[in-house]
C-alpha cells in the first residue's frame, strides 16, 4: 500500500497556506489541533523503555510542531517530508508527513537509566486532503515506523495506514461534522 503512484502532490507542499485539523474519530474540546497532533506524535514515540528528560521531550515536541506548522504553510519538501501513500488511483487520498531522525534514549527493560543508549527513530503522521475541504489537511494517525529485520516493514506500515484510512472514511461518512 505504500506505493506513491501517480498522485498529485500534497497541499502541504503547495506553497500556499492550508488549515490543519486533527480527526482520529474522537471528538475533543481541545481547540488547538496542532497541539492534539503533537501529543499524538509524542505518544507514538513514548514507551516503557524510553528515558525522557524535560529538555529532550521539549525538543521532540518542538520538532513535531514545527513540521506540522510548516505543512500548514504549504512549505514541506515533496517526498523528503511529505508524500502520498496508498494504492493508486483508489481512494482514500492519504499522505504521510515524515520525520526521519527523532532522537530518543532507550534502555533495556529492567536496566538502570544510566545504561540507556541514544538512538533515532522514524515517525509517520498520516493525513488526508479531502476534496470537500479544499483548503484543509486533516491529521488522522501517527506511529513510529519499525524497520523490521524479518522483512515485514511494509506490512507493518500498511497496518498503520489502514488505521488512518478508517478515520478518513469515518470523517467522510459524517461529512467531517466532528471537526
Amino acid at each position: 500500500m505504500t506505493n506513491q503512484g501517480t498522485r498529485i502532490p500534497s497541499r502541504c507542499s503547495s506553497g500556499s497556506p492550508v488549515a490543519f485539523k486533527w480527526f482520529d474519530g474522537i471528538r475533543r474540546s481541545e481547540p488547538d489541533h496542532v497541539q492534539l497532533a503533537v501529543e499524538a506524535c509524542l505518544r507514538a514515540v513514548d514507551s516503557d523503555t524510553r528515558v525522557w528528560n524535560p529538555f529532550a521531550k521539549a525538543m521532540v515536541k518542538s520538532e513535531f510542531k514545527k513540521r506540522i506548522e510548516r505543512a500548514a504553510l504549504g512549505q514541506l519538501v515533496p517526498v523528503e517530508e511529505v508524500k502520498p501513500v496508498g494504492q493508486q488511483p483508489s481512494p482514500p487520498p492519504l499522505y504521510e508527513i515524515r520525520w526521519q531522525d527523532i532522537a530518543v534514549t532507550d534502555r533495556a527493560p529492567g536496566a538502570a537509566p544510566q545504561d540507556a543508549v541514544f538512538s533515532k527513530v522514524i515517525v509517520r503522521m498520516y493525513h488526508s486532503e479531502p476534496a470537500t475541504l479544499p483548503d484543509h489537511f486533516i491529521g488522522h494517525h501517527v506511529h513510529e515506523k519499525i524497520i523490521s529485520p524479518a522483512g515485514d516493514t511494509h506490512l507493518l506500515q500498511d497496518t498503520e495506514i489502514n488505521v488512518a484510512a478508517g478515520y478518513f472514511n469515518l470523517g467522510e461518512a459524517s461529512n467531517w461534522a466532528a471537526l
